[in-house]
């Protein structure tokens, strides 16, 4: 049956849709051009669905290709991170005594004058003008409590200001209900709430109800935009109904000017659910969950949350000891009631319910509360370690895989520290690194990369700048090996790692440069047409086939 509906700009009924998002009707180009520029803030290739248990989420109206942006989308709000030093409150740059503009009208500093009448900063000057006494921010370079409640503030002030914008921070998710009586709730309403209405004279203004749901709206829905030192918040409309995946199908970035970019990192077909991390998809399964049900307030049951082994890469896993076993522990399941406020904490209680850990080969059976010590005595022992120390970090692998499967979590957040450690010690980089050291780097890049194609395919800033440090890896292990073998030798090996260095850049390639990613993203482009430029020359110089 062909589906119908009616041109967006006749009403006649026609079977021609927009191909970017399949979801509106036009009769004749000439109309979809006509309403290009209405029609092209709403054109992705998404529609929004709704069910009962992820509410509003996002399903792709049309097959999607890996390294497509799905969507580009300017915030609704930001403002400053809720501990923070003084920043710009026009522009977010860190400030230093000194270096700062007053706004003459609330005493709030500022970078420049420019940015004392940006847009961004009317909120929080309208209501000090109120307030009828200016600001004096005398302290910097450390976090400064003043600043804890600016962003809210901006999202009240739309309440008055700017209903659309109101409403779209309305129908965004708090979760008031699972948020009231924690600790964090009891710190914004101090800190945040109480300094609103006490600093700003604004008690009877705003309701602890509205205050309230607004910071949750931040803490569940605010983005940290990472394009200044220290980071700051922005909250956006249609990504915030993008649904979690520990294996998400797209990535997140920004654009220089803080617009956010989605970005598929597999091919997605159409009718799927377009998803993202909403965690760190490195950690382990339990770190993962705890931190979504902390932060979220959801417990994460995705595929990969499920499956004990992660897509068989034993990522959690931990070594047997039973003797002459060679097998690995994980727990039946991950997929526990994670505490909340609500439940009793004692411990005794707790270990009521402690999961066990059998092992795959022998099928021994050990406590959780065995493992989780382990786990604790590593985590200090890699905590406790000297930063930017490749040998440090060679003497933890060596010692952890008596305890970890190779691929443990642990293991592999040292071996990612390793491989893009070795070249970095001195200005000459991989020309003076040992030809072992070298090997290392390059089997540690290539082992992570796999694994980061099965566990987090859309991971492609880590992927893209793993194999980065693999391109360089192979260049000077093909320029060392023509020392013996001669410029054929060197010739595969500058093509391989030219195809390496593609696959990098096309994953890269919508990083801003501000962000390391985007720098490396600029130098795989200058080391591509050297590369090019190489291998021409190379070519030339190889006797022709007889």
């Amino acid at each position: 049956m062909i589906d119908k509906g009616a041109c967006r700009i006749c009403l006649t009924q026609t079977e021609h849709k927009c191909s970017g998002c399949q979801e509106v009707h036009y009769c004749t180009r000439e109309h979809q051009k006509q309403d290009w520029k209405r029609h092209r803030t709403q054109c992705v290739p998404a529609r929004v669905r709704e069910d009962d248990t992820l509410g509003r989420y996002l399903e792709a109206t049309r097959e999607i290709k890996a390294g497509d942006i799905v969507m580009k989308e300017k915030p609704l709000i930001t403002g400053p991170a809720q501990v923070t030093p003084p920043v710009c409150l026009g522009c977010y740059r860190l400030l230093e005594e000194g270096m700062t503009v007053d706004c003459v009208k609330c005493g709030w500093p500022c970078c420049s004058e420019a940015c004392t009448l940006k847009e961004e900063h009317k909120p929080e000057c309208f209501y000090t003008q109120q307030r009828g006494d200016k600001v004096s921010i005398t302290t910097f370079g450390m976090p400064h409590p003043n600043y804890q409640c600016i962003t809210t503030l901006r999202c009240l002030y739309q309440r008055d200001h700017n209903q659309k914008l109101w409403g779209k921070l309305q129908s965004l998710q708090s979760h008031c209900d699972e948020r009231r009586g924690t600790d964090k709730w009891n710190n914004d309403r101090k800190m945040i709430a109480e300094f609103i209405w006490k600093f700003f004279k604004l008690e009877g203004k705003f309701t602890e109800d509205e205050i309230m749901k607004c910071c949750g709206v931040l803490q569940i829905n605010g983005h940290e935009v990472p394009l200044l030192e220290p980071e700051y918040l922005a909250v956006f409309d249609r990504l915030s109904m993008v649904e979690h995946n520990c294996r998400a199908n797209c990535n997140k970035s920004f654009t220089s000017d803080g617009q956010i970019i989605l970005c598929a990192g597999v091919n997605i077909p159409s009718g799927s659910h377009i998803t993202v991390c909403y965690t760190d998809p490195l950690w382990g399964t339990e770190a993962r969950r705890h931190h979504l049900a902390d932060s979220k307030f959801f417990e994460c049951r995705c595929q990969r949350c499920s499956d004990t082994t992660e897509f068989g890469t034993n990522y959690s896993a931990v070594k047997c000891k039973k003797k002459d076993c060679k097998g690995y522990l994980l727990p039946q399941t991950f997929i526990v009631p994670i505490l909340h406020k609500t439940i009793n904490p004692d411990p005794e209680k707790r270990n009521l319910d402690e999961k066990e850990w059998v092992c795959g080969s022998c099928k021994d059976v050990v406590s959780d509360a065995i493992i989780q010590q382990l786990l604790q005595d590593i985590g200090k022992e890699l905590s406790a370690m000297p930063k930017g120390d490749a040998d440090a970090c060679e003497r933890f692998i060596e010692h952890c895989s008596s305890y970890l499967h190779p691929q443990h979590y642990y293991m592999t957040d040292v071996s990612l520290a390793l491989a893009q450690m070795i070249g970095q010690e001195t200005e000459l980089g991989l020309a003076k690194v040992t030809d072992d050291r070298l090997m290392l780097k390059t089997q540690l890049c290539r082992k992570i990369a796999d694994l980061l194609e099965t566990l987090a395919p859309a991971e492609t800033r880590v992927r893209g700048s793993l194999l980065f440090e693999l391109h360089a890896a192979i260049a000077e292990t093909g320029r060392r090996r023509s020392l013996e073998e001669g410029p054929a030798a060197l010739l595969g090996y500058v093509m391989e790692s030219r195809k390496i260095l593609l696959e990098s850049a096309s994953l890269l390639r919508h990083e801003p440069p501000e962000l390391p990613e985007g720098r490396l993203s600029q130098q795989a482009r200058v080391n591509l047409q050297q590369m090019e430029e190489l291998i021409r020359n190379l070519s030339k110089a190889l006797p022709s086939p007889l």
